[in-house]
């Protein structure tokens, strides 16, 4: 999920691109135990600074990443709900 800012007025816009559900998957597993299997996926989430590393190996969700879990994505939304 990349997003980019841009301030108009006094209002901060925040252009938002969707998250797959295998990121959304990985941010739950972290939150739940601070780890995460799924290797490749943790890389990406440590480089869009949605998970940040802590000294003793344990993964934390970011703000950003915890917006994300909570928001999730348009896309996995369920519209029947």
């Amino acid at each position: 999920m990349q997003r980019n800012r841009r301030l108009r007025g006094r209002i901060l816009v925040m252009a938002r691109e969707d998250i797959s559900r295998r990121e959304l998957l990985t941010l739950k597993q972290i939150q739940l135990t601070g780890r995460a299997t799924d290797h490749d996926t943790t890389l990406q989430l440590l480089k869009q600074s949605m998970i940040s590393d802590v000294e003793d190996g344990q993964l934390k969700l970011t703000k950003r990443g915890r917006h994300a879990l909570v928001r999730g994505s348009p896309s996995l939304w369920d519209i029947s709900a």
